[in-house]
């Protein structure tokens, strides 16, 4: 429990708080971000590709393109995974 002089003294320091314009901004909850989903594209356009790749370039065909698929997918997350780091 918090004495009469310790609750003043909080309410006095919430008070002050509250009127400072520049704190508020600062400690307002940051908007969500709405992120466009490049790896469900991904994942989908690959889905997509796989058949007329095999058929016209066969299996050395369908490994590159599952090779880059993954490579561009594991770039999209290290630059979201760094971007979100250094917030």
């Amino acid at each position: 429990m918090l004495s009469d002089d310790d609750r003043r003294t909080l309410a006095e320091l919430e008070s002050e708080l509250e009127a400072d314009p520049e704190f508020a901004a600062r400690m307002a909850a940051p908007e969500p971000e709405v992120r466009f989903p490049i790896v469900f594209v991904l994942c989908v356009a690959l889905f997509v590709l796989v058949p007329p790749v095999m058929l016209l370039f066969g299996w050395p065909g369908l490994i590159i393109t599952a090779d880059v698929f993954a490579t561009v997918i594991a770039v999209v997350l290290i630059a979201r995974h760094r971007r979100e780091r250094y917030r």
